[in-house]
């Protein structure tokens, strides 16, 4: 095998893998977004809080989090919002305002903004990789073919990992969120009680939706690709 072989080789590996890898991580970033959180705040049939925040409220609390994950501040961030007296419970009930978080729910989301940096510092080294490759390799049939045929697998294995997820998140979603969320975090710090702010303003029905809408962000260019792929070589016919 030459040198321009094995290159072509290690582009279609790359591509295969790098595109899902990209895909994923763009669609996790929208759904990071004031725009997802206030599309599923003003939605028909989103769950109200049982507690007592309104939607308004939610709108006007909810963005917080988003904000403390992609800013560089710290914990002190989110640690020092406060809720208004009737917005508060358990043992602040009686008092004027109360910590907007509780002190697990603050270790939480360090934990959260500490995974999301790593993520997206992934991604975004990722993502010059991509363009410094196609740069390089714009220059080569060979290596566009190659580049091209990894865009062909990587969406043909990530259309099949996405039904294979999504059939066994809707057989076994509590399960799956559960071992989503071991897979990350220590055991016990990720689980609070309803009347927890943190799970007032983003209850399950939210991840529910985020995943939905990560599937269809990523699966819509993976069938494009399989489209111009199939429409292009019928054309070569």
């Amino acid at each position: 095998m030459n040198h321009s072989a094995r290159i072509a080789r290690l582009l279609v590996v790359g591509a295969t893998l790098a595109f899902p890898a990209l895909l994923l991580l763009g669609a996790l970033r929208l759904v990071l977004s004031h725009e997802f959180l206030r599309y599923e705040y003003t939605r028909p049939g989103f769950p109200a809080d049982p507690y007592g925040l309104t939607r308004e409220d939610r709108l006007a609390l909810g963005f917080y989090a988003i904000d403390y994950l992609l800013n560089g501040e710290g914990i002190e961030f989110l640690g020092s919002l406060t809720l208004a007296a009737d917005q508060c419970l358990n043992e602040y009930k009686n008092e004027d305002t109360c910590p907007m978080f509780s002190e697990a729910a603050l270790g939480h989301m360090e934990d959260v903004k500490y995974i999301t940096n790593l993520t997206f510092a992934f991604g975004l080294g990722l993502a010059i990789a991509v363009c410094a490759t196609v740069i390089l390799a714009r220059r080569s049939a060979v290596h566009r073919r190659a580049i091209l045929r990894g865009l062909h697998l990587g969406s043909m294995l990530t259309l099949g990992a996405l039904m294979s997820l999504a059939v066994i998140a809707a057989a076994t979603w509590n399960r799956a969120f559960d071992a989503f969320h071991d897979l990350f975090f220590a055991a016990g710090t990720w689980r609070f009680p309803f009347s927890d702010t943190l799970i007032r303003l983003y209850p399950e029905r939210l991840f529910v939706d985020a995943a939905i809408v990560i599937i269809v962000l990523v699966a819509t260019p993976c069938l494009l690709v399989l489209f111009l792929h199939a429409r292009t070589s019928y054309k070569l016919q």
